[in-house]
């Protein structure tokens, strides 16, 4: 009765650890469901912000390239436009306005635009002058489209269809004095001459990357039209 009391005590035991175990395992199985229906919920959802991403990376893409598509049409027509139309003016001063709007969105996700780093001086004649530095361009910008950018649309021209040039009347609200032989006048840096008066009209000048060139208000002689300063 002894041996059996003992194997039935055995038994007991036994009967009562599988249940235990299966107690356990069927509540380790619940978590293990409860965990992997989370792990399957949260892939769900990373799924749809990648789809989400990648569809605003498209629109992103998308939209640097309209925008580097209007500011090349934009450039190309206040280089055309006749100055004195009031579509000149608007589009004059969008430009410098979208061109600040481009770099901003293409540095919206740490990217860099394709830019030209450029320096251009104004020298007001009267000892007061002003450096643009580290200011960027399109490539592709003229010296001219270039100065419009910086300051903001505030140049007065002349433009001549047949030459394709624009004369500079008046930089920044500074205007030309024909009656006492006073202009603006462009300059280009190089670095083994130093400043050179330019013989070519700003729409001619092509920019690149390193470019340095300068306006300087300051008198001409009235024949030969060249400027009387030295240097900016």
């Amino acid at each position: 009765m002894a041996g059996k009391g003992l194997l039935y005590g055995v038994v007991v035991v036994m009967v009562a650890g599988i249940l235990l175990t299966s107690t356990l395992a069927v509540q380790y199985y619940a978590l293990y469901q409860a965990q992997a229906s989370a792990s399957e919920q949260r892939a769900g959802e990373l799924s749809v912000a990648l789809a989400k991403y990648n569809s605003l990376a498209t629109d992103y893409r998308t939209s640097l390239r309209d925008y580097n598509t209007t500011l090349s049409l934009l450039a190309k027509a206040v280089a055309n436009l006749n100055t004195s139309t009031p579509a000149y003016v608007n589009a004059s001063r969008a430009l410098a306005t979208l061109w600040a709007s481009y770099k901003e969105l293409a540095s919206a996700q740490g990217g860099k635009p394709l830019v030209y780093q450029v320096r251009m001086l104004l020298d007001f004649g009267n000892g007061t002058s002003r450096w643009y530095n580290d200011t960027s361009i399109q490539p592709g910008w003229d010296g001219y489209v270039a100065t419009l950018v910086f300051v903001g649309g505030r140049v007065d021209a002349t433009w001549y269809p047949q030459y394709g040039e624009h004369f500079i009347n008046g930089i920044g609200g500074v205007e030309n004095d024909y009656a006492n032989d006073k202009s603006w006048t462009l300059w280009t840096w190089n670095s083994a001459k130093g400043w050179q008066s330019s013989t070519l009209g700003a729409d001619q000048v092509q920019l690149a990357n390193g470019t340095v060139f300068a306006w300087a208000y300051c008198g001409y002689d009235p024949n030969t039209f060249v400027p009387t300063c030295s240097r900016p």
